[in-house]
């Protein structure tokens, strides 16, 4: 008898291992199909130009007036596309470039947001194209009014959605902090996304409340947003750096003169709505638009956000 139930326990340790070793092969699988997927969609939907101070990854989609368009963390060139056909959609040339240690955009020596303005500005004389409206999302919004601040000839307005004003360096939020362990893995970041998808919109900034507001169309958004974050490891360097970026001090920021209108929503948890007031105190000729929900990433105000900045858009150009 005693035979009998060590002979049953040992089928079961092997049933056991067996089961996992499936559900191992089938997850590898379909997560190899998606990173080959993401890998091959990143690589095939941009170019490169060599600036005077290192390379720059773009890619330029659509006609009409030129929009340089700069993602915020966690993006590349794609989601800058990705935004700006959500938000700004037709009528506009998109130049989407990759910031410093995003995607095909290596680090370089000093790479602050003034060589970051000076690359897209060498980008924009490759391409002929004299003046553009400038467009930044989170923490693409620093490199966004350097290059406004240093170039106004060349823009002719500055938009600025959810965008950071301030240096964070040591005061991370622990939120933040999560996110960036989670991104430094391609499967880490792939695994939370089939499992704990709603948690990890909480920590980029998406409140539950925001979530469960969405309708089909913005929860299509959304997922669009997440999946065009795959693959994470060729984004890590320029995640990282995102605390080392030293945005425009108020002194600096006055002496714009530019058209701006900056979007935040007063319940975004990862940029906090006192970014956009100090953009506003501080920018000359800035328009603030305040939401009262839609969190980091406005998803539910896309209509209203387009409406405010076509308005605005017409106006200036």
């Amino acid at each position: 008898m005693l035979r009998k139930v060590e002979i049953m326990k040992k089928i079961l340790i092997y049933a056991v291992i067996v089961v996992v070793l499936i559900l191992f092969i089938v997850v590898y699988i379909q997560y190899d199909k998606d990173m080959h997927a993401a890998y091959q969609r990143v690589s095939e939907g941009s170019e490169k130009f060599m600036t005077d101070y290192g390379e720059i990854e773009y890619s330029v989609e659509g006609e009409g007036t030129p929009v340089l368009l700069i993602h915020g963390a966690g993006g590349g060139y794609d989601q800058g596309l990705l935004m700006g056909n959500n938000i700004l959609k037709e009528g506009y040339e998109f130049i989407s470039v990759s910031r410093f240690g995003y995607l095909g955009s290596p680090m370089i020596e000093d790479s602050t947001v003034e060589k970051q303005a000076m690359m897209y500005t060498q980008l924009l004389d490759y391409l002929n194209i004299d003046k553009v409206v400038v467009f930044g999302v989170s923490a693409g919004g620093p490199s966004a009014v350097q290059f406004a601040h240093d170039y106004p000839d060349r823009s002719h307005a500055l938009i600025l959605v959810s965008a950071v004003a301030k240096y964070m360096g040591d005061d991370v939020p622990t939120s933040t902090k999560i996110v960036n362990s989670i991104q430094k893995s391609d499967f880490a970041y792939w695994l939370v996304l089939k499992i704990f998808r709603t948690q990890f919109q909480t920590f980029i900034g998406i409140s539950e409340d925001t979530i469960e507001s969405l309708s089909s169309e913005d929860k299509e958004i959304v997922n669009d947003m997440l999946a065009y974050m795959h693959p994470m490891s060729p984004r890590l360097p320029g995640n990282l750096h995102e605390a080392a970026i030293k945005p425009l001090a108020g002194e600096e920021l006055s002496k714009i003169t530019v058209p701006t209108i900056i979007l935040h929503a007063k319940d975004d948890s990862l940029v906090d709505y006192e970014h956009a007031i100090f953009y506003k105190e501080n920018i000359r000729k800035a328009k603030l638009v305040t939401f009262d929900h839609g969190g980091h990433g406005m998803v539910t105000e896309l209509k209203d956000m387009h409406q405010e900045i076509k308005a605005f858009l017409e106006k200036y150009l």
